[in-house]
């Protein structure tokens, strides 16, 4: 999940999964309004898309291994 506030400067990244949140912020010289580079960026530190949900780096670790599991539920 994103949530954009370009009125307060501000660009959230939140897992889905266990809600772990990234901020981007324009006084810390973050394009805020740029959502593709900020994503960007995410996605060097591990942060990934499965199935339309935002999964941080280690929910998207605990994704990777689950779906390996052969007896995994859907």
């Amino acid at each position: 999940m994103s949530t954009e506030r370009p009125a307060k400067d501000v660009l959230t990244f939140q897992c889905d999964v266990c809600f772990e949140t990234r901020d981007f912020l324009k006084s810390e010289g973050d394009n805020v309004r740029n959502y593709p580079a900020c994503w960007s960026v995410m996605h060097e530190e591990g942060w990934r898309i499965h199935d339309s949900e935002h999964l941080c780096p280690d929910c998207a670790a605990t994704d990777r291994d689950d779906r390996g599991n052969p007896f995994r539920r859907n």
